[in-house]
């Protein structure tokens, strides 16, 4: 899973790290990569409504398979000197992302040990950031050596790599595939396919309190990944290499950081808990980076990235256990996608949103302030122990 989930993360980066480059390429600004991250997230919620009848026939691990494909094809269509390319590119990246909340959370649920459950789900999300440690590391200097076009190449390949890597346990985690299910088209696009994950969603409170959440903690986090690289490079004047870097800092910190906040909600007993503060300091260290101006030291930004790291970008394993703890095993899958679908959809609005307080003239800090009260919101539905 954390294989999977590393590389369809990796994939998902490459608009955010490159855009100072790849925007203008195609005659779009570079702020327009929340666009972008809205497109590949917008993506990914066409895959949590609809791929629900192809994870019970070829199972999750087949499922995640052709999601990471799905990705690789997108990354290779991306690196078209085209803008519509570009868009059609995100939105089959975006394909690619939408498996591993369903499909990948499925075989945790299943395999995962009861009293380790928050440490794994926390694991298996570290692969969010160590996505974006590479792509920080990796794309800009691939860039400089073979050009944009040959990094999208080789990005593709590492994609398909990992595809690969997985395939010597499809077998034995999909042996309880439903064989017999015949697939139709209809499937996938009947109203049936749309309405059960909401429905599930809907019959639970607490799940949904959950979800919203989710939906808060999920807008500093879109922003912070949309934003980081193009701000450091258009407002504070740091380097494309240098902006990279940082961005690469925050995502190790995150992958640390997950296990770790895993790992302590687990001896406490207690995920709100420590959902709790993550929220308190996403919100307070995303109201800071408001105010950073280019005559502020270095080490300031540094600071500020290292605990959005470890605070914006590390609550989401804990928020996936806490959702898998209520829902029930025989809808699983469902009660996963229908929670998801509030996170993701502040995963869409939130890059949309930003991109809009700049384009009437907001600029960046009243950008980053907003998202900061959206962020703190979080902390209402979280006041008090949530269960069915």
């Amino acid at each position: 899973m954390l294989v999977v989930q590393t590389a369809v993360s990796f994939l998902s980066r490459i608009p955010p790290t490159l855009a100072p480059t790849l925007a203008p390429r195609v005659g779009w600004p570079a702020e327009s990569v929340g666009y972008l991250s809205s497109l590949i997230t917008g993506g990914s919620i066409v895959v949590l409504l609809l791929a629900a009848p192809l994870q019970r026939r070829a199972g999750s691990m087949r499922t995640l398979q052709i999601g990471v494909a799905l990705g690789v094809a997108g990354t290779l269509l991306s690196a078209l000197p085209s803008a519509l390319a570009l868009v059609a590119g995100s939105l089959l990246i975006g394909l690619a992302i939408g498996p591993p909340s369903t499909a990948g959370m499925d075989v945790l649920q299943r395999y995962a040990p009861l009293r380790h459950r928050n440490l794994l789900f926390s694991v298996k999300q570290a692969g969010v950031p160590l996505g974006g440690v590479a792509a920080g590391l990796l794309l800009p200097g691939a860039v400089q050596g073979l050009g944009l076009e040959g990094a999208f190449v080789a990005a593709a390949a590492l994609g398909a790599a990992a595809l690969w890597l997985v395939q010597p346990w499809r077998e034995r985690v999909d042996a309880l595939r439903d064989r017999s299910l015949r697939l139709h088209w209809r499937q996938f696009g009947s109203i049936d396919a749309v309405r059960r994950p909401l429905a599930v969603l809907a019959a639970m409170p607490a799940m949904r309190r959950m979800g919203v959440a989710g939906a808060c903690l999920a807008t500093g986090q879109s922003a912070w990944f949309a934003f980081l690289v193009t701000y450091l490079v258009s407002r504070l004047g740091w380097s494309l290499v240098a902006a990279g870097a940082l961005f690469a800092l925050m995502q190790v910190l995150s992958a640390l950081g997950r296990p770790l906040a895993g790992f302590l909600s687990d001896r406490l007993g207690d995920g709100l808990r420590v959902l709790r503060w993550m929220a308190a300091g996403s919100a307070g260290t995303t109201l800071v980076f408001a105010f950073c101006t280019p005559a502020w030291p270095a080490w300031v930004v540094v600071a500020l990235a290292v605990l959005a790291g470890l605070t914006v970008a590390s609550w989401n394993g804990i928020q996936f256990a806490e959702v898998a703890r209520l829902a029930p095993r025989e809808s699983l899958g469902e009660a996963m996608a229908g929670a998801t679908l509030l996170l993701l959809a502040a995963y869409v609005a939130a890059p949309v949103l930003f991109g809009l307080v700049l384009a009437a003239g907001g600029g960046y800090r009243l950008a980053f302030v907003l998202i900061a009260g959206l962020t703190g919101a979080a902390l209402w539905p979280l006041r008090s122990r949530t269960t069915n």
